[in-house]
């Protein structure tokens, strides 16, 4: 009576429990549901009401998990659309309503902190850009930095400091054309001269052209130089003359040349030098250091090959070749796709016809029969004779197998490319290593066979859209199993393979057979005698065979993904100077028009022995002008100082090229004095 009452007073609280779990079901399944319609905010209510219900109910409590990390996700994605859209409300509200969802988030508190970041970054910028146009570069890229160091990702700010490099770079240019506007190295000159002191000639041009020219303490006062060029160009025709005498030059501004003897000791003294950063991505890193330094001789290359980066430091001039070499070199890889199909087809026959004999008898004695006295108590029915059994075998089996193989695979030009279909056949070895005790120790290894289909290819792209490929094909099985000592297991393994170099143009389609295995075996067991009679031998004998034959077909298809790269006609030949310097532009002497006046003819010669009349005889030159060469240069005037005096400074007043003492005879000079045979260097105006 009492355990009566006692399950009616608890009845209550059973049904109670029971409800309320049905109560937490029933929640949770409406939360799944509208998490699976995309309502995301009401299911998420559902599931914490669920886990609510059920606090200790590990499947609520991970589903909730789940869809709290996925919505507060997507309404941190949406929120990052939003800031880089540049609605900075909506990122806000979606970013503090991720927080709400999820208050561990740490994607949404950078996004709060970034959006005021922009703001910050917005009033920076802005204050750029109207120092940029007000021509404050300075304080507009400090802007533009501090942007940057709040977030390098900062699309505006990488845009304006674009901007500002593309202005500074402007600026530049627009100084380099300017002071190339005002450079007299590009003025027309024309020199005449013969043996001439070098100081004298430098002091000519000086007057005519207005160069200042400072001689180093090295150079020697008496070198001489002789030089006839007409309307060239003054930076070639100082190149020359300095040529001649072993001397190099540094432009110090537009009109000044510093002069210094061409040795290396001066030139670690005076030549300026440059720190030029490669990044090298389609070519080793290393091999360009050593093009560099075998080809262009530049001692100071650094590399790093783990970013590619490749740092030199030399003249101008030989960072300028060394940049067409790279260009040369890193061009992209050409990569070509192979489409190819193995077809393997097998034909298997295995037949077992004929009766079955006996093919042996065995009579043996009981146990019992252990005396030669128990051997003579023996009776026929005494003797064991082994069972006989005779059987008919009508066995014909034929079986058809085909291997398909259609991988597609891409590879880079002279890059191998491997495929394997199969299985990596384990074989175990055991090795026993004695011990005092008696028993070895035994220590096991396992090493793994390849066995299936392997193809292995290296492609060579050509220029004219064909690709030579090396192929290589194995089909291997396993024959049989072949177990050794101490539980170590091999295997006999049957091949066939080729290798071959074929040349197959783009999309051209190349099948390679006769890969053929054929294997017909026949045994025959026969009664002796019986089983060799014409016809009813067979009644006497079982004969079994099989009749195995296989055949791999491989077909292959070059497809031409990145064609080989075609180099620039800008890098494809580089000047790169002489043995002892590297140069950029080649020494050349070209005419670019007339100078003081005259009509342009051809180059004056050097001139020995004595002064026709009455004028000095021309050699062909090239006719610039158009017109005929004349046959005859005009004859100069006699200066005022007489005979071998040194030129005038005035282009009007050309010094007399006939020095004092001439010879009579023509063809011999008169005398060794530097002597100007020409008249003095003049500029076209």
């Amino acid at each position: 009576m009492n355990i009566l009452k006692g399950t009616a007073r608890r009845l209550p609280l059973v049904v109670a429990l029971l409800l309320w779990g049905c109560a937490g079901s029933r929640v949770h399944t409406d939360g799944m549901r509208l998490l699976a319609e995309g309502n995301r905010d009401a299911a998420l209510a559902k599931l914490q009401e669920a886990s609510r219900l059920e606090p200790t109910n590990a499947e609520y409590r991970i589903d909730l998990l789940k869809a709290t990390q996925a919505h507060s996700r997507d309404l941190v994605e949406r929120a990052e659309s939003a800031r880089r859209s540049g609605n900075a409300t909506e990122a806000a509200e979606l970013f503090n309503k991720a927080l709400l969802i999820d208050v561990s988030n740490d994607r949404a508190r950078r996004g709060l902190r970034m959006i005021q970041l922009d703001a910050r970054g917005a009033k920076l910028l802005a204050e750029s850009e109207n120092l940029l146009r007000a021509g404050q570069v300075g304080a507009a890229q400090e802007r533009v930095d501090a942007v940057l160091a709040d977030n390098p990702s900062n699309a505006a700010a990488q845009r304006q400091n674009a901007a500002i490099r593309e202005h500074v770079e402007k600026a530049r240019q627009a100084r380099a054309a300017q002071a190339a506007a005002q450079s007299i190295m590009h003025k027309p000159v024309t020199l005449q001269f013969r043996d001439a002191n070098l100081r004298m000639v430098f002091e000519a041009l000086s007057r005519t052209t207005g160069l200042n020219v400072i001689l180093d303490r090295d150079v020697r006062a008496d070198l001489k130089t002789t030089i006839f060029v007409k309307d060239a160009a003054v930076e070639d025709t100082v190149d020359l003359i300095l040529l001649q005498n072993q001397l190099e030059k540094r432009a110090l501004n537009a009109t000044t040349l510093f002069i210094y003897p061409a040795t290396a000791s001066k030139f670690k003294e005076y030549q300026d030098l440059q720190v030029r950063t490669f990044q090298v991505t389609n070519v080793d890193v290393k091999y360009m250091q050593t093009v560099l330094k075998s080809v262009l001789k530049i001692k100071d290359v650094s590399v790093d090959e783990r970013s590619g980066t490749l740092v030199m430091r030399d003249t101008a001039d030989a960072i300028a070749v060394a940049a067409k070499v790279i260009a040369a070199h890193d061009v992209p890889e050409s990569e070509v796709m192979l489409e190819v199909e193995v077809l393997e087809v097998s034909h298997d026959r295995l037949s077992n016809l004929g009766v079955e004999i006996p093919n042996a008898v065995s009579i043996s004695t009981p146990e019992s029969a252990n005396t030669i006295g128990g051997l003579k108590a023996l009776t026929r029915n005494d003797l064991l004779v082994n069972q006989l059994s005779l059987g008919v075998n009508l066995r014909l089996e034929d079986s058809d197998s085909k291997l398909l193989a259609s991988p597609r695979i891409r590879a880079r030009n002279k890059e191998k490319a491997r495929i394997l279909i199969g299985d990596r056949v384990p074989i175990i070895t055991n090795t026993v290593t004695p011990t005092n005790t008696g028993s070895g120790v035994v220590t096991g290894s396992v090493q793994y066979q390849d066995v299936g289909l392997k193809l292995e290819f290296e492609p060579q792209v050509y220029s004219d859209q064909e690709v030579g490929i090396r192929i290589s094909l194995e089909v291997s099985s396993i024959v049989k199993e072949i177990p050794g000592p101490n539980g170590s297991l091999a295997y006999q393994i049957g091949t066939r393979n080729a290798q071959t170099v074929v040349r197959l143009r783009d999309g051209e389609t190349q099948i390679l057979g006769g890969l053929i295995s054929a294997d017909d075996k026949n045994t025959s067991a026969r009664v002796p005698g019986l089983g060799h009679l014409p016809t009813v031998g067979k009644l006497f004998g079982n004969n079994s065979g099989s009749d195995k034959k296989s055949e791999i077909v491989l077909s292959i298809t070059p497809r031409i993904v990145r064609p080989p790269a075609t180099l620039d006609a800008s890098v494809r030949s580089v000047f790169s100077g002489t043995e002892s310097s590297v140069r950029e532009r080649a020494l050349q002497l070209d005419p670019i028009g007339s100078a003081g006046g005259q009509s342009s003819g051809g180059i004056a010669p050097p001139v020995t022995g004595a002064r026709p009349a009455p004028g000095r005889p021309s050699l062909p030159g090239p006719n610039r002008g158009g017109g005929p060469v004349p046959s005859t240069l005009p004859a100069p005037a006699t200066a005022p100082g007489g005979a071998g005096s040194p030129p005038s400074a005035s282009p009007a007043s050309p010094a007399s090229p006939t020095p004092s003492g001439q010879s009579p005879n023509p063809g011999v000079p008169a005398t060794t004095e530097p002597t100007p045979l020409a008249d003095e260097p003049k500029v076209k105006p």
